[in-house]
């Protein structure tokens, strides 16, 4: 009976394993990632024309409701994620996330853009886009 427990644990362990490689190794295709980000960047757009300035936090889009919610994203090499990350400047920190630079000083002030230092399918780094 323990022999047979053992064996069912290992095997629950190893499908687990598989799993989450599959998960990490996969994710959402150029094409969707950046019809999102583009999604992303007119709701910053939209609260920049309705209150004649960027907001200071991507929130504020939602908060205002330019945006319901930010969109799922789930990057290979990263797990899936639905936040958008404040960076006070564009640097990337490869979280495999959206990310907003809420510096007010920084020449790249109310962009929205893609935290990854890792390549699309088709060879273009994602924080390009």
């Amino acid at each position: 009976m323990k022999k047979k427990t053992l064996l069912a644990l290992a095997a629950a362990a190893a499908l687990c394993a598989a799993w989450g490689g599959y998960y990490y190794r996969f994710g959402m295709e150029a094409p969707e990632v950046i019809r999102k980000l583009s999604g992303l960047r007119m709701a910053v757009a939209l609260y920049k024309l309705e209150h004649k300035g960027l907001p200071g936090a991507f929130e504020d889009t939602v908060k205002e409701g330019a945006l319901e919610a930010a969109p799922a994203l789930k990057l290979p090499r990263h797990a899936g994620s639905s936040g958008v990350r404040g960076a006070s400047s564009f640097e990337i920190k490869d979280t495999g996330a959206w990310a907003y630079v809420n510096n007010r000083q920084d020449p790249d002030f109310g962009l929205v853009f893609i935290d990854c230092s890792h390549k699309d399918e088709k060879g273009r780094y994602w924080s390009e886009f």
